[in-house]
């Protein structure tokens, strides 16, 4: 995600943070001492050599589990995303990423000659490539060109709101105050400096779906990432048509207290809009996988994810700013634990925010950098994003972390 063109806030009144919901993993193991005599060594083998062939077949991460007594989550490889491609030097960029460990990059583009070339990189690299469509500015100038004489149909603020936007826009404000950029906020009314799209408007949806065709055009193209699908003010958008639907919700409703049927209402309708746009990609070609980043966070629920009908649901473990160590433990059990809960395909990625822009953004230094990456893979995430990977290479003490973890030869 593009922290760099997002920005909101308001008075800096503290708030407490959502708590997460922390997963046991509930698992015993037996060791070699233990394990009952059911049998003879000759028994045994052949049991072992039956279930081998029964698994043969089968994806290797799923063989593993069958064989090891693990899930097919814990035995899948550690995999490293990336957000972000240096277009400009594509090929030396996609070598530079492969070496640290990257395995998957994200491209904000859909231009397909720009997404060719670097898919050509990637397969020279081993390197796949997902491409990146968000309802943010890039989709009012389309709304512009399609509909030049209506307005573009930004999700709408309240007073108090806009004037917290206008606040934080101002000179250096966010880098002085509290800010989180589209974390769980520190502030009251803090909201994000970037407008987003209407989710209940069917015709700006629409204007998602040729990019969406561009993209999965692409020959070698691995996939189709979200980008900022969140609202504005990290819970709902207050436009006219949104307050109609959400009255017909609540008369639907009755004896639902206003604040939950507003939270479940627009939830329901982020949600929707996420899983529709897939669908649609999927039914443009089937082989195509899908990923997500969840940002800008939804404060009632910011650990939704696994509602989302996606291949790879990234949320954050461990943001920008510097969470406890127990925070990124317990993020991280529930994005790995609970991520096939209502969709089998999906598989949970923990995401971890890292820029290296001193007096900008907070500092991490490798040790923080190395803490977040191993709490995050010991409490069940093997596929993890990290934005920006142009800041992880260009930092080589902090390459070096990842390298660690997920290069060549990585243990």
């Amino acid at each position: 995600m593009l922290l760099n063109r997002a920005a909101a806030g308001a008075a800096p009144v503290a708030m407490e943070k959502c708590a997460c919901r922390k997963l046991g993993s509930g698992r015993s193991r037996t060791g070699a001492n233990d394990r009952p005599n059911s049998g003879t060594a000759e028994e045994d083998t052949g049991v072992k050599v039956m279930l081998r062939r029964v698994i043969s077949g089968l994806p290797i991460s799923i063989a593993l589990a069958a064989l090891g007594g693990v899930s097919a989550a814990q035995a899948a490889p550690l995999t490293l995303v990336g957000w972000g491609l240096d277009t400009k030097n594509t090929e030396a960029f996609v070598a530079k990423a492969a070496a640290t460990g990257f395995r998957v990059l994200i491209a904000w583009s859909s231009d397909a000659a720009v997404l060719r070339q670097a898919v050509d990189a990637g397969k020279r690299h081993h390197v796949q490539i997902f491409a990146c469509i968000s309802p943010m500015g890039g989709l009012g100038a389309l709304w512009k060109k399609r509909y030049p004489a209506a307005p573009v149909p930004w999700q709408v603020l309240t007073e108090a709101e806009e004037a917290a936007r206008k606040f934080i826009s101002a000179g250096r404000n966010k880098y002085i105050i509290p800010y989180q950029f589209g974390g769980e906020p520190k502030m009251t009314n803090e909201v994000l400096e970037t407008r987003i799209i209407c989710f209940n408007n069917p015709e700006a949806r629409e204007l998602l779906k040729p990019l969406i065709d561009t993209i999965v055009s692409v020959p070698g193209l691995e996939g189709l990432a979200f980008d900022g699908f969140g609202y504005q003010n990290y819970r709902c958008c207050h436009c006219g048509h949104c307050k109609s639907l959400l009255a017909e919700y609540c008369r639907q409703h009755p004896g639902t207290p206003e604040a939950e049927a507003q939270d479940a209402f627009c939830l329901d309708v982020l949600v929707d809009y996420i899983n529709h746009l897939a669908d649609y990609a999927r039914s443009r070609r089937q082989d195509i996988k899908t990923s997500i980043h969840i940002w800008p966070v939804f404060v009632p629920e910011p650990l939704y994810g696994n509602r989302l009908d996606v291949d790879f649901c990234g949320q954050t473990a461990a943001w920008y700013t510097l969470w406890p160590e127990e925070k990124i433990a317990g993020y991280s059990r529930t994005i790995s634990g609970e991520a096939g809960k209502y969709h089998q395909r999906q598989q949970g990625v923990g995401m971890i925010g890292y820029y290296d822009k001193p007096g900008l953004f907070p500092v991490k230094d490798a040790a923080r950098v190395d803490m977040e990456i191993r709490t995050m893979i010991a409490n069940g995430c093997r596929r993890i994003q990290v934005c920006s990977s142009r800041d992880v290479i260009n930092n080589d003490e902090v390459a070096a972390v990842f390298r660690k973890y997920f290069g060549p030869h990585a243990e």
